[in-house]
């Protein structure tokens, strides 16, 4: 995202929130009962697969074209089909070789990779479809329904795991898909590096003045990656911190996050108990600056799906993360439906 949100997310209720992060183990709660796929040896190829690139288009009803780009790996196929991560671009990129990061971890695990490019470069933030803007969560929405019943180019997709993430104004979208009724129970988890959440007049399916049982009610892991010097998204400090913050103490469950973990038995929002502060799992180097992981297993083992990492003096989008994205994101499966 190239220009600063704050102007634009001043409407925002700011929540205090924690730091909490980490790659992690399979989750205990919805996601039980998956099978580990991952665990037959495609991640162990000497050499990488062949892949099949390609794009194809789509309209909402609106009568907008979007557009998509994806990497089928031509390994074999795992029984219940590939797994997806829908990675989405920040605000002037495209889904065009956008995500090549990821290419080495996907395609080693059969995974498909798929890029979808927004409308004039950039995403309409909202949940719901809003009069005079690209419908967005709704291509978003025919896509995953595409996916399930379709596959990729005919190629089989695994509707238990399908991950979204993204970074920068990409990043944003995954908490909108999250209250979305046609898309917040179809994730198997979600990454998003660098983004916040804020709701535009006349979003109903929208909500950041509290934890809502109506929006928030989806069980999905999260991590999220965030810069304590990110000035284009900046973290979310509220009243009660330090002036300035001080970042060794002023993190709580970070907004909006805790938005989930609320309606998940994992936050209480008083931090009477000093749960909500998290734990402090792993500590380790981004270029010269200290990455810290929490995350919220305080309240019980399953709580430890929701994750921070916060880099300390770290800027917009955390760069280098690609392996430790899908590390925590394909540890987790939707256990059917």
């Amino acid at each position: 995202m190239q220009t600063s949100i704050r102007s634009r997310a001043a409407s925002i209720l700011f929540r205090a929130v924690l730091p909490i992060i980490a790659v992690s183990a399979i989750g205990t709660s919805a996601w039980a009962d998956c099978e580990n796929v991952f665990g037959d040896g495609f991640e162990s190829h000497a050499a990488l697969p062949a892949v099949i690139s390609s794009s194809a288009t789509m309209q909402t009803s609106d009568g907008v074209t979007h557009t998509y780009f994806y990497r089928i790996p031509t390994a074999p196929m795992p029984y219940h089909g590939h797994a997806v991560l829908l990675w989405l671009h920040g605000d002037g990129g495209s889904g065009n070789g956008f995500g090549s990061g990821f290419y080495p971890y996907t395609d080693a695990d059969s995974a498909i990779l798929v890029t979808p490019s927004g409308i004039n470069q950039t995403w309409t933030h909202a949940a719901d479809d809003l009069s005079g803007m690209p419908q967005d969560s709704k291509f978003i929405s025919k896509l995953i329904d595409s996916l399930i019943t379709n596959g990729v180019a005919g190629t089989k997709v695994d509707p238990n795991r399908i991950y979204i993430g993204g970074e920068s104004r990409g990043a944003f979208m995954p908490y909108f898909l999250l209250q979305r009724p046609s898309t917040k129970q179809r994730f198997a988890a979600v990454a998003i590096n660098a983004g916040l959440l804020y709701c535009q007049a006349g979003d109903n399916d929208c909500d950041v003045d509290g934890s809502s049982p109506l929006h928030h009610n989806a069980a999905t892991p999260i991590l999220h990656l965030h810069g304590t010097n990110d000035t284009s998204v900046e973290p979310p400090p509220t009243a009660t911190f330090h002036n300035p913050v001080d970042w060794n103490m002023d993190w709580r469950v970070f907004f909006p996050m805790d938005l989930w973990a609320t309606q998940n038995g994992c936050f209480d929002g008083d931090n009477s108990t000093g749960k909500d502060s998290g734990v402090l799992q792993e500590t380790y180097a981004v270029g010269a600056n200290a990455a810290l992981r929490y995350d919220l297993s305080a309240w019980g083992n399953s709580c430890s799906k929701y994750l921070l990492i916060l880099v300390t003096n770290g800027g917009h989008v955390i760069g280098g993360q690609y392996q430790r994205i899908w590390s925590f994101l394909k540890s987790y499966c939707r256990a059917g439906g």
